[in-house]
């Protein structure tokens, strides 16, 4: 594994004894102080979530394969026929300019890398940055399987979080962002997407969906960078449309075609919308911030934010 500063997930947050074939919490009143209650690896990648300490919807019994991420042999074909937020590609350009600022070799935090977002290619392919990835499950950009809730790592040890559509699938999505917090280096950068306008994509596992003032707050203990809506209503209406046609035929198949189609022909209207629809009527948002505890916005403050149509 990775020079990664893991703790146990209970109260003592004692550290982790790693054995050949897992980890036991060093502290002795820990249930996973004994072998029999080890924190156990896939293929050399720890899984530290525990059921007994923490309240999680994961069941870290039935997390017992290694996943590889699917070949990216027609991703140029995708990328021409369903395209690439430019929105995102631009963000992760500033988020990596300014985390480079902050260190020559900074350490990121990817959360939900089990496969990499769109957009994200500088992240993965500079060698100067130390990517550490979390997941539920474990695959080749995992160093970690673990319930984001509970973050098995130590305090303030990353310069930059990234966290692209997850929030959407946490149940509780303000105690992620604490534990984002916490991790965070005192002027560690945030950079976070999720869906404003987009139907369920993971069943029982998808939970929450957020406006761009909305979003915004529960990155309230941050300084703002940049924020704002992500893929406009073309993007919603695609969405729309594929929805639709699987309700009416009960078809998965022909409403990712119908949408697919639709997306296609949708497409030149994105560049006809205005900005401020993109606060209203977005597929989905984003927020980059500084870690800043001592400038906590408030509820007014939030509210002048908004540059929307209405």
């Amino acid at each position: 594994m990775k020079n990664i500063s893991i703790k146990c997930l209970c109260s003592s947050e004692a550290g982790l004894v790693e054995l050949e074939d897992g980890y036991v919490c060093s502290s002795k009143d820990c249930f996973h102080s004994s072998k029999e209650n080890r924190f156990r690896k896939i293929d050399g990648i720890p899984v530290l979530i525990s059921e007994i300490v923490c309240d999680t919807v994961c069941d870290p019994g039935r997390i017992n394969s290694y996943v590889k991420r699917p070949l990216k042999k027609y991703s140029w074909l995708k990328k021409i026929i369903v395209g690439q937020s430019k929105t995102t590609k631009g963000n992760c350009r500033e988020f990596f300019t300014r985390i480079k600022e902050m260190s020559q070799n900074p350490k990121v935090l990817v959360v939900g890398s089990g496969e990499t977002g769109s957009g994200t290619d500088l992240l993965w392919k500079d060698p100067s940055i130390e990517i550490h990835g979390v997941d539920i499950y474990a695959s080749n950009t995992v160093d970690i399987v673990c319930d984001a809730h509970y973050l098995p790592l130590t305090d303030n040890q990353y310069d930059g979080v990234w966290i692209q559509a997850v929030l959407e699938h946490v149940v509780e999505p303000n105690k992620v962002v604490n534990e984002i917090t916490r991790v965070l280096k005192s002027d560690g950068i945030v950079y976070s997407e999720t869906p404003f306008m987009q139907q369920v994509h993971e069943g029982a596992y998808d939970f929450t969906r957020y406006t761009v003032l909305g979003h915004r707050f529960l990155f309230r203990d941050f300084s703002l960078i940049r924020m704002g809506g992500n893929k406009g209503p073309e993007v919603v209406l695609a969405w729309a449309i594929r929805y639709f046609v699987w309700s009416v035929t009960r078809s998965r198949k022909l409403g990712r075609i119908a949408g697919l189609f639709s997306g296609v022909l949708l497409r030149p209207f994105g560049g006809l919308v205005s900005t401020g629809s993109m606060y209203d009527a977005s597929s989905g948002v984003y927020f980059m911030g500084y870690k800043n505890s001592k400038n906590k916005l408030s509820h007014k403050e939030l509210i002048s934010l908004y540059k929307g149509q209405f």
